[in-house]
């Protein structure tokens, strides 16, 4: 058995022992476990980081490691990385943004990369969004992966004049409370007590119910050119939420749907990175 699923096992049990003795406890333990990256993943300094500015920036009274180049030119670009994955895992990109003119900041979250902390949720990190282009931007454009192309959507649709914008967003987790509803059947939680405490941490930590992270739900606000980008094959993002959003006919929104690139080489590719190089 691989390390990450004897440690998935271990907190399965967990999950159930607790609700033998409290349910709330049980429902707060799954949703800690939620926003826990397992296997933090660290890196090593690369010529291409090892060529930016270094930045560094405390959130939540959270150290942060962040990165820019290019500073000072005509246009600004933020990129926001995925769950469990960090800055630099989009190095490549750093080529394509500079020679389209742009000066790029991108951080490693909170329980990611080299940043400290050990948990992130949608809350935390649309704020964090939010925080970046107040202190670094305006941003002229954003690119995100996965729970990172979320918060991005979510803090940009919170700007005023926003259209202005552009945004690319590669797989992005488009619906938490399908991420959620497929965690807590991946953890086997089926008490509706348990679940209801587990929802219940998104309230009280935001005011707000799962819904409201969705992208889905932002669209009306959310007036930015958008290059959305998703693989028919993604087991992480699901390929239905794209889909979904494509059918409402947003006039902002190009989709570009992709065979066989899945979750994460959908960034990589060189016919897809072309796309981006255009829209941007």
């Amino acid at each position: 058995m691989k390390l990450q699923n004897f440690i998935k096992e271990l907190l399965k049990t967990r999950i159930r022992l607790l609700a033998l003795v409290s349910k709330e406890k049980a429902g707060n333990s799954a949703f800690r476990i939620f926003c826990t990256p397992l296997g933090k993943a660290r890196y090593a300094i690369t010529p291409i980081l090892r060529s930016a500015e270094n930045l560094s920036l405390s959130f939540n009274q959270v150290p942060l490691k962040g990165y820019r180049w290019n500073n000072g030119a005509g246009k600004k670009v933020l990129i926001a990385h995925g769950f469990r994955s960090h800055t630099q895992r989009f190095e490549h990109l750093i080529p394509l943004l500079t020679a389209k003119g742009y000066e790029v900041l991108a951080f490693d979250a909170p329980a990611h990369g080299l940043s400290g902390g050990k948990q992130i949720n949608a809350i935390d990190y649309t704020t964090l969004v939010a925080h970046l282009t107040v202190r670094y931007g305006p941003f002229d454009a954003y690119i995100g992966h996965s729970f990172g192309g979320l918060a991005v959507a979510l803090a940009v649709s919170e700007l005023p004049g926003n259209a202005a914008l552009k945004m690319v967003l590669f797989a992005p987790a488009a619906d938490t409370e399908g991420l959620a509803a497929g965690f807590l059947k991946q953890m086997e939680v089926t008490d509706p007590a348990v679940r209801l405490h587990f929802y219940n941490n998104v309230e009280r930590l935001s005011g707000k119910t799962l819904s409201w992270f969705s992208i889905k739900r932002c669209l009306p606000h959310l007036k930015s050119a958008v290059l959305w980008i998703h693989d028919e094959e993604d087991r992480i993002t699901p390929v239905k939420e794209a889909r979904e959003i494509r059918d409402l006919h947003p006039s902002n929104i190009r989709f570009i749907f992709t065979q066989g690139l899945g979750h994460s080489s959908i960034y990589r590719d060189t016919a897809v990175l072309q796309q981006v190089a255009e829209f941007l």
